[in-house]
């Protein structure tokens, strides 16, 4: 049995990814806050730039340049559109996947032609979800605006940050084992899914099933004020002390 506090999970996980190098096991558990709940699903995550660019020129005569503004709206409102369309095809652990544009930057001063503008994008996978061919999905919607505004101009970036999506089978045995300890402890024992992810994901890559089980809550995480019930605590360590007596006999 190993115990790993590993580092830089919130932004690119280079400890869990170290971690894994030769790494193989039968069960793996992470703790997060999952209100003492066994997780068994939560959903990855996609961040990456789309820049257009335009042409300068002074906002006295804007027919002289491209407005890279204007141009970065279209994009935005089809995006937009074409979100709409995630709502249809739901996981039923997780929901639907889900998109933000988070960020948006443009333009240098009220009287030029912006030459430039920037979106970020924050795409949340569902299992069966790549990378790769939702990329090619947004590539794909940028090419039919350009073939409709010749003037456009417009590049995707190579992603920030990626991480697939965790799905452990229910009837796994660290799923199955989780889910008959929290019943014999009176605790909701039903598997359920999270919208955050973890370094979770990354050890199931592996080949670990991996369950992400925990005191507290999500809603209290990165808020000016968190804190764990300590009540919570101590049935969670309850719960790691039956898993790891328990698991393989």
């Amino acid at each position: 049995m190993w115990l790993a506090a590993v580092v830089d999970e919130e932004f690119s996980y280079r400890g869990v990814v170290k971690l894994c190098e030769g790494l193989g096991g039968h069960a793996a558990i992470v703790a997060e806050p999952t209100g003492l709940r066994a997780v068994i699903a939560s959903k990855g995550v996609l961040r990456w730039r789309i820049v257009v660019y335009g042409k300068a020129a002074h906002s006295g005569k804007p027919h002289l340049g491209v407005n890279a503004i204007n141009h970065m709206a279209r994009i935005v409102l089809a995006i937009e559109e074409d979100h709409q369309r995630l709502a249809a095809r739901p996981h039923p652990l997780l929901g639907p996947a889900t998109a933000n544009i988070g960020v948006i930057r443009g333009g240098v001063q009220v009287n030029f032609v912006p030459d430039t503008c920037a979106i970020e994008i924050d795409r949340r996978l569902l299992p069966g979800e790549t990378a790769t061919g939702v990329l090619a999905h947004y590539q794909a919607l940028l090419d039919r605006l350009k073939a409709e505004y010749l003037s456009l101009d417009v590049v995707m970036e190579a992603p920030m940050l990626t991480d697939e999506a965790l799905e452990t089978a229910a009837d796994s045995a660290p799923a199955q084992l989780a889910s008959a300890i929290l019943r014999e402890m009176s605790l909701d024992d039903t598997l359920c899914g999270v919208p955050f992810g973890s370094d979770a994901s990354k050890l199931s890559r592996r080949g670990i099933p991996s369950i992400v089980f925990g005191p507290g809550s999500i809603d209290q995480a990165h808020g000016a004020v968190e804190f764990v019930d300590l009540a919570q605590v101590e049935r969670a360590v309850e719960f790691y002390r039956s898993f790891i007596l328990r698991f393989g006999e």
